[in-house]
């Protein structure tokens, strides 16, 4: 998976544009609200985000790593 600094400029904008509809995406998933401890949220610290985009399924594939 690439990291997104490795996108183009272009490709940066497009994902930094969709971040909120892919909460909200996120959030309807897990049925339409989501309650978490901010030290849930705090504790993410070592973690990160990957994501990759299959275009014959044509689905999102997200996955939380820890940071290398």
């Amino acid at each position: 998976m690439l990291n997104i600094f490795d996108l183009s400029y272009e490709h940066q904008q497009a994902v930094e544009s969709m971040k909120s509809q892919l909460l909200i995406a996120f959030a309807q998933r897990l049925g339409g609200r989501v309650v978490m401890p901010v030290s849930e949220v705090d504790g993410t610290g070592k973690f990160v985000l990957m994501f990759r985009v299959d275009d014959v399924k044509r689905e999102f594939v997200f996955e939380v790593k820890e940071k290398e």
